[in-house]
């Protein structure tokens, strides 16, 4: 068997199970209790947790079914010579968020700059990016069980056949439509906007197809799949509290549309371009271990 159809057929095993062991529960999970009572509730870590670790059981047991070992599980930490890396994994999320929070004062609050700190005296809002900071990485053992699947398997045995581009632009789409059996019902978007589901689904794919540049590029510099759980984490669990504090203009409890939202990230999404533009200019460069 060639390296191409070994690659092809891994990866296949890989997506099956990935989307099997997530969407069938899921799926009987929405039915039985609703999707509020297993996933936002006390019963998540019971329900939820081995949902989300789809990914990574998915990882485990195709490398057990194809015999392929762990010689790239990207298991290991390598701090030696990665604390730059780690520090970017860290900081990355509300460094990006702050041109995407202004962009949202420009658009959604038509530049009224009167009302910034979302509410915030200066004080708390300093005590809460501390306090984001010093909790948010620590929720990476949860963000792990799709990032040692999308990082640490798929993005390996997808770029052999597609090229790094490919596999931004496929894995992006692969890991949004993963989401969808949690967006029908929701997840991220709510429900009552124009196009449900849909325009969610849709929306899920673009927004995991930038941030996966910037998380394949942390992976592959780092040869380790744990900065790329640092980055998810403070992107689910408020990274982007800095940018938040730029918003102005607003009501309260304002949500952008599903447009205005994508219209707003377009400046994060320039910076993950960069980090796909240095991917590539690398790519056939030789690879060193650290």
């Amino acid at each position: 068997m060639t390296d191409k159809k070994l690659h092809a057929k891994r990866l296949l095993l890989f997506l099956l199970l990935a989307f099997g062991i997530a969407w069938i529960p899921a799926l009987i999970l929405n039915h039985v209790f609703g999707y509020h009572a297993w996933f936002e509730t006390n019963k998540m870590p019971l329900f939820a947790l081995p949902v989300l670790y789809a990914p990574a059981l998915a990882n485990l047991l195709t490398r057990k079914l194809t015999h392929e070992g762990w010689e790239n599980s990207m298991l290991h930490l390598r701090l030696q010579g990665n604390l730059k890396y780690y520090l970017t994994a860290v900081f990355i999320v509300s460094v990006i968020s702050i041109p995407s929070g202004v962009m949202t004062t420009l658009i959604c609050g038509n530049g009224d700059w009167s009302d910034l700190g979302a509410g915030y005296s200066w004080q708390q809002a300093v005590s809460a990016i501390i306090m984001t900071f010093a909790t948010a990485p620590l929720f990476a053992f949860i963000t792990f069980g799709e990032e040692f699947g999308w990082r640490g398997y798929m993005n390996q045995h997808m770029e052999p056949l597609l090229g790094t581009a490919g596999t931004v632009i496929v894995g992006g789409i692969i890991w949004g439509l993963w989401h969808a059996v949690l967006t029908v019902q929701g997840h991220n978007f709510g429900t009552d906007y124009p196009g449900f589901p849909y325009l969610g689904i849709l929306a899920m794919c673009v927004e995991c197809m930038f941030l996966g540049m910037l998380l394949m590029w942390l992976t592959k510099k780092t040869g380790s799949i744990y900065p790329a759980c640092i980055v998810h984490a403070m992107q689910n669990f408020g990274g982007s509290i800095v940018g938040q504090l730029l918003v102005s203009g607003v009501s309260p409890d304002f949500r952008p549309s599903i447009p205005q939202s994508l219209l707003c990230n377009i400046p994060s999404f320039a910076v993950c371009i960069v980090f796909l533009v240095l991917m590539l200019r690398n790519q056939k460069k030789p690879e060193t271990v650290k």
